[in-house]
């Protein structure tokens, strides 16, 4: 199968004088890649768990549960990211799926939210976005959380897209 083009696909972030970290991935699409519904909104969540699960080879484990989601080195090592249960919001032209942010060895302090989100109008647009995150200060955000998130963002739009296989 050949991998989709990422139309539109633009990637902006803002730090904060506190370093707090707002970023957003997103793509457009020809068609909705989702129903706008509840069941839509989950969909989102998970295929970007999945799609990082893929990217991370066995070396980051996804564990998703009622209660949120844990994301652990090597699936018993230390929670590197806890986020709360999934949120969902629908309308007949939008779905999104967020995930407070907890805590975990990447986080500085909880607070903040993941979100995944489908916006259907002009143009179908699909949104990955980090909002009032606080990473570990330091260089680690930004030479490898920001570029993990970015990498998994396009997987994760291609896999919505079908342009890789899920």
């Amino acid at each position: 199968m050949a991998r989709a083009e990422l139309v539109g696909w633009a990637s902006t972030q803002r730090v904060g004088a506190d370093g707090v970290v707002d970023s957003e991935q997103r793509v457009e699409v020809d068609r909705p890649v989702v129903e706008c519904s509840e069941e839509g909104a989950r969909r989102l969540a998970s295929r970007y768990w999945v799609a990082l699960r893929r990217l991370g080879r066995g070396l980051l484990a996804v564990r998703e549960d009622d209660g949120g989601i844990e994301v652990r080195v090597l699936g018993r090592g230390p929670v590197v990211l806890a986020l709360g249960p999934v949120e969902t919001e629908h309308s007949p032209t939008s779905a999104s799926a967020a995930h407070s942010i907890l805590g975990g060895l990447l986080v500085r302090r909880g607070g903040g939210s993941i979100c995944f989100e489908q916006t259907v109008g002009e143009r179908v647009e699909l949104r990955s976005r980090l909002t009032g995150f606080y990473p570990r200060r330091g260089p680690f955000y930004a030479l490898v959380q920001r570029r993990l998130h970015i990498a998994v963002s396009r997987r994760y739009f291609r896999r919505l897209i079908g342009g890789e296989p899920p």
